[in-house]
């Protein structure tokens, strides 16, 4: 019986192997991925990106043609993972090599006004700026102090003091601690989708950790903030910040 559905199905024992070769690299592959971190594709920055691509290259050619050998296959993969290791490491030690590798912020608008420069060298158009503005719910170019275009392309917006929503210190409330915290900031790396579903820029937030004397967000193992605007900071050596 089993050898009439292999005769069916044309199976030979080449067959088996590469699904084996390919289940095995399947999970290397992803093991090697989330080696690599946790950032999703909306956050990859253009040196992420590529890594994946070069990742995906190197999986699949062995996958598909039993004449590569399976090794031709695993050695990049390690390789790429531990290039990718390396210079993760290097970038927090080195501010110099994170702009290197990963390039600067990009500021588009600063006190109301279209910096035309800098659009034409991020080859973003004035209607991509205005989608991106409106993403952020802001209307009014004048409205905006400063917007800046992120690594992942994601854009930061700091509206001007007058343009700013109110806050309950504004108007002189006193507010306790929260039930309900939003993680912001998980193991030096900052959850994008919560800042959008808090609207708080990345800006705002940085601003925020400044005014604490945090300088880097590599430094924060934990950063949420609660319903009623309280942002509560864990250092990675357990000391907390309010």
């Amino acid at each position: 019986m089993d050898s009439g559905i292999a005769k069916l199905l044309h199976l030979h024992g080449s067959d088996i192997w590469l699904v084996v070769r390919a289940f095995s690299l399947f999970i290397i592959a992803l093991v090697s991925i989330r080696f690599m971190g946790k950032r999703t594709i909306g956050q990859l920055s253009p040196f992420d990106l590529l890594v994946i691509i070069v990742l995906g290259s190197a999986v699949v050619i062995p996958m598909e043609e039993e004449k590569v050998p399976f090794t031709h296959g695993l050695i990049p993969i390690l390789v790429i993972t531990g290039i990718n290791w390396v210079l993760s490491k290097l970038i927090l030690r080195s501010r110099k090599m994170e702009n290197f590798i990963q390039g600067k912020p990009r500021v588009l608008i600063e006190n109301g006004e279209v910096i035309v420069k800098n659009l034409k060298q991020e080859r973003v158009s004035m209607a991509d700026l205005m989608v991106m503005l409106r993403e952020k719910n802001v209307s009014t170019i004048e409205d905006v102090q400063e917007a800046v275009l992120e690594l992942n392309g994601q854009l930061s917006v700091i509206l001007k003091p007058e343009s700013q929503p109110l806050t309950p210190k504004d108007l002189g409330l006193s507010t306790t601690r929260g039930l309900y915290p939003t993680l912001l900031v998980s193991d030096g790396q900052v959850v994008y989708a919560n800042l959008d579903r808090v609207r708080l820029s990345l800006g705002h937030l940085t601003r925020d950790l400044l005014s604490r004397g945090i300088s880097r967000i590599e430094e924060i193992q934990r950063a949420t903030l609660d319903e009623f605007g309280n942002l509560t900071v864990t250092l990675r050596g357990g000391q907390e910040r309010q």
